[in-house]
């Protein structure tokens, strides 16, 4: 990819992500999200190999359906109000439309078929990007509709999410693929909270992608792709691979690392409006994904490779360095639990 590519792709991406946050009309919001899935079908599709081409379809395609959906609902709430604007949609066909529309653009259970497989399909910080950056502008728009989206039907995504992304993840041996259902898991806890509690769902997309963005970088600095290659990364460095432990078990939620600040910050909240069934299942239900963390640091930090291996030592490559981002990103998602009282 040349030059202009590079220049052009990311800055389209950025700034309709910017722009969609700060929109308050529904075409300029669909427009902006056209943008931003249209710079990434390149980015997707660029390895020129056929399970790229064939996540950038996936891709294509449902970012595509989502969109013909909003814009649908968008136009029927036009109709009903003769305004285009995001904070007016009063519609209940309307709302739900949309809302439906929204969580297949971020993923969330049941349209969350497609995530896993793109994910696997892409690069790694492509994959890193789709899981993340790309989470940001359809989340902006359920947090402006938080008071008008239906809490039944978030509460019920959620659970749905939570419990998919656990079980889905048991049986992977791909990272690429578990950090999605990772990913579907952890929009289950966001959108747990989005009708109560707008601020603290906000908070836990934070911390998800400050937690997600260290694991993908290590991932991409030490060509980790499978579980496999993940229990020979001691060799290239051991202080990378327990701060990487460190970092996956807060990305479980386990006390006394960042990623519990989140998950007792909605359970809490959730208690506090009487919902003690939901929270119960979602508790449960995390047990699967933490299950999922617990395997993968068994493997990277408590097994030795045999003696006898065919492989080729990850050892003889040449030793990288890691950049001050990845640093400083797992340093937070490790130790932020302390600053919980001051939100």
């Amino acid at each position: 990819m040349n030059l202009m590519s590079w220049l052009t792709i990311p800055t389209s991406i950025t700034i309709s992500t910017i722009m969609v946050t700060s929109s308050t009309h529904w075409i300029m919001a669909w427009t902006c999200l056209e943008i931003n899935t249209l710079s990434m079908i390149p980015m997707i599709s660029k390895p020129n190999h056929p399970r790229a081409t064939e996540a950038a379809t996936k891709y294509f395609l449902t970012q595509t359906l989502a969109s013909m959906t909003m814009l649908f609902a968008a136009t029927m709430n036009a109709l009903t109000t003769s305004h285009w604007e995001i904070t007016l949609l009063t519609d209940y066909t309307a709302i739900t439309l949309m809302t439906m529309a929204l969580m297949m653009k971020i993923g969330a259970a049941p349209f969350h078929f497609w995530l896993p497989e793109v994910s696997q399909g892409a690069t790694t910080m492509t994959s890193l990007t789709i899981l993340t950056w790309q989470k940001l502008a359809p989340m902006a728009i359920l947090l402006t509709l938080s008071n008008k989206i239906n809490q039944t039907i978030l509460l019920t995504m959620a659970i749905l999410s939570i419990t998919m992304g656990g079980l889905g993840g048991l049986n992977q041996t791909q990272m690429r693929k578990l950090m999605a259902f990772s990913s579907i898991a952890h929009t289950g806890w966001i959108l747990s909270t989005m009708a109560l509690a707008p601020n603290i769902s906000a908070l836990t997309l934070s911390i998800y992608i400050m937690t997600t963005t260290p694991i993908f970088m290590m991932l991409h600095f030490t060509s980790t792709s499978t579980i496999k290659d993940l229990g020979m990364m001691w060799t290239i460095s051991p202080q990378l691979t327990s701060i990487l432990t460190m970092t996956i078990l807060s990305l479980g939620g386990l006390p006394p690392l960042t990623g519990f600040m989140p998950k007792w910050l909605i359970l809490n909240k959730m208690v506090m409006f009487n919902l003690m069934t939901e929270a119960a299942l979602m508790a449960v239900m995390s047990l699967l994904s933490l299950y999922i963390y617990l395997r993968l640091t068994y493997i990277s930090s408590m097994t030795l490779t045999p003696h006898i291996n065919t492989t080729t030592m990850k050892w003889r490559m040449n030793y990288k360095t890691q950049p001050l981002t990845s640093s400083t990103l797992m340093i937070l998602a490790i130790l932020m639990l302390p600053i919980t009282p001051k939100l």
